[in-house]
């Protein structure tokens, strides 16, 4: 298990003759290293690779003397998580601001696919902001090359995982595209999918059978229609990520998006039932941290008609 907690660095700059002494804060992760080792040198080796525009930096490592655990120093987003700016500082946001979100977004998503590696825990808790509209990608400690799967070690947050992993264990790009999906649904409506529904067993068998999270405002259709793209049930129609970055930067500066954005902003205001999320309401059993999920391909489960080639613990809440 990883922990974050806050803190600060104190770095001494020389100028000649004259020493400065400057205070920054940062964030702290920590990991049982004596249980997990390998992978947080790993987390380390991607954190350091993908530092930059598209990703959170990483300034070193520490060591908590009293828990005798090693702890990444990370930069420090004052935001917090994508998820606790949304709730903080939806209303504020113009679809400009949340289109500039999702560029960064994309450009890291880009970037690690670039590399030949996949994401595999891509959702709103993972990435952070420095500011309403600087989003970074961070937690790569399950970022693994394309062709590593393990279908009975399944890791994630079941609202923002692919159906080609929920049924198979199957992890590709396009997974971490349909997860993009869902943070774009985030963004463009403040609610996190799936927020009023247990993420059990049948939102698994849901999901694999094509459900999608309920859109609760309008969307401007160019954004509508790439939101849906990314969470297409078939991953070949899913667009890649460098084709993102490609039409969200298009967008910023399209005449055609302008109007939508103005007719969605009326019908926004007109729509009594669009509420900003609130977070008291999300069910109890809705849960957004990422977790194991043990699926046994051995033992089919049956589900209506269908038969899905997995098994879900009774134990999964």
């Amino acid at each position: 298990m990883a922990a974050w907690s806050d803190g600060y660095i104190i770095s001494w700059n020389s100028h000649g003759k004259i020493w400065e002494r400057s205070q920054q804060n940062v964030c702290l992760k920590s990991l049982n290293t004596s249980t997990n080792k390998g992978g947080f040198l790993q987390e380390i080796k991607h954190q350091l690779k993908f530092r930059g525009i598209w990703a959170i930096a990483i300034y070193g490592i520490t060591k908590n003397p009293t828990e005798n655990e090693y702890m990444m120093v990370i930069q420090y987003a004052i935001y917090g998580s994508l998820r606790k700016m949304l709730n903080s500082s939806f209303e504020k946001l113009t679809w400009c601001d949340k289109m500039k979100n999702l560029f960064y977004i994309a450009l890291g998503l880009a970037k690690i696919h670039e590399t030949g590696l996949m994401h595999k825990d891509f959702h709103s808790g993972n990435i952070v902001n420095e500011t309403q509209t600087s989003s970074y990608i961070t937690d790569f400690g399950l970022c693994k090359p394309i062709t590593e799967n393990d279908p009975e070690k399944i890791y994630g947050v079941i609202p923002y995982m692919a159906p080609e992993t929920l049924n198979r264990g199957e992890y590709t790009r396009a997974s971490d595209i349909y997860s993009f999906g869902m943070i774009m649904y985030e963004v463009f409506t403040s609610y996190p999918p799936y927020y009023n529904m247990p993420h059990d067993e049948n939102l698994v068998f849901s999901i694999c059978e094509g459900q999608k999270p309920e859109i609760k405002c309008e969307i401007p259709q160019l954004l509508k229609d790439l939101m849906e793209k990314c969470w297409d049930t078939d991953p070949s129609n899913r667009p890649k990520a460098i084709e993102l970055k490609s039409y969200l930067k298009y967008y910023l500066n399209n005449s055609e998006i302008n109007e939508q954005t103005k007719k969605a902003n009326e019908a926004n205001k007109l729509n009594k039932n669009f509420i900003q999320y609130n977070p008291k309401i999300t069910h109890p059993q809705a849960i957004y941290i990422s977790r194991h999920l043990p699926f046994l391909k051995s033992k089919k489960v049956e589900h209506d008609t269908k038969q899905w080639d997995l098994k879900i613990t009774e134990n999964i809440i």
